[in-house]
């Protein structure tokens, strides 16, 4: 249940709705749309709810995302872009993007983007995107019109001021297990408090400007490149665990359609949604 939004109206890429507890920023923003569509005043694109704390937050593969009250940038940005399906992919790039504007403006951290959804910080995972398409219907003004493209919703979980105590030594929670072996926080790698609302003001804004990207083929060309750029898995020996088998090889590019290239030394994969270890 979330405990209603602060004062202000909600500004597209600046200023974000706010939530004291919410199961999940993803659905509750995805629920927003949906209720607009029905009711005819669906929120704009670059609308964005920042929650203290989710108690069901998730990651890809529904997995949990765990953080104490207030120590994360637990935020999800409304995009509406005027993309084919298989261009999509580019909305969580944005964002991706965004993050690591964000961070190395206002802690001076470099991250990287690990393929297909972690922010790193060296090997160590300091926060993942989960994007959902948010399917159109018929708008109850214009029920006849036709079908408009997909809203998505775009999420992300940022580790930025961990307590002294936490992730907790020793625990038998897996998931608490496997942050305090793999995950990072922005706080423990600079050795102070970052400014949460500095930062997802940052977030905000950069990926605003990457949102105007989107409407133009030269400008996606360009957050394809700074995505690139930023990505390490690119260049790295790696292991993809899929559904049905384990892929071994070297990650070369990714596709048009965001798919990870790998070659596995007797032919070229091409890889549209996996679990990507980097093997060295």
């Amino acid at each position: 249940m979330s405990i209603g939004p602060s004062a202000g109206a909600p500004v597209p890429f600046a200023v974000p709705e706010r939530l004291q507890l919410v199961d999940s920023t993803n659905r509750y923003l995805a629920d927003l749309v949906r209720a607009g569509v029905v009711a005819g005043s669906e929120p704009p694109a670059g609308y964005a709810v920042v929650a203290e704390q989710q108690s069901a937050g998730r990651g890809r593969l529904d997995r949990r995302w765990e953080a104490p009250a207030g120590s994360a940038v637990l935020c999800s940005i409304l995009f509406r872009p005027d993309l084919a399906v298989e261009q999509l992919h580019l909305t969580a790039w944005a964002v991706a993007l965004a993050a690591t504007q964000a961070c190395r403006e206002t802690a001076g951290v470099e991250l990287s983007i690990k393929w297909p959804n972690d922010l790193l910080v060296g090997e160590r995972k300091l926060g993942g995107i989960l994007s959902e398409i948010v399917a159109a219907g018929p708008s109850a003004n214009a029920p006849d019109a036709p079908r408009r493209p997909p809203s998505v919703v775009v999420g992300l979980g940022l580790n930025l001021n961990w307590p002294s105590a936490w992730p907790p030594e020793g625990s038998k929670d897996p998931e608490l297990a496997s942050i305090a072996a793999h995950a990072a926080a922005l706080n423990r790698v600079v050795g102070h408090e970052i400014d949460r609302d500095e930062l997802t003001a940052g977030l905000l804004c950069s990926a605003g400007k990457w949102n105007e990207e989107l409407a133009s083929k030269e400008g996606r060309l360009r957050l394809s490149s700074a995505y690139r750029r930023s990505c390490s898995t690119i260049g790295r020996e790696v292991r993809v665990e899929l559904a049905d088998e384990t892929v071994f090889g070297t990650a070369l590019d990714l596709d048009d359609a965001g798919c990870l290239l790998v070659s596995t030394g007797t032919c070229l994969r091409t890889i549209a949604a996996g679990d990507v270890v980097h093997v060295r």
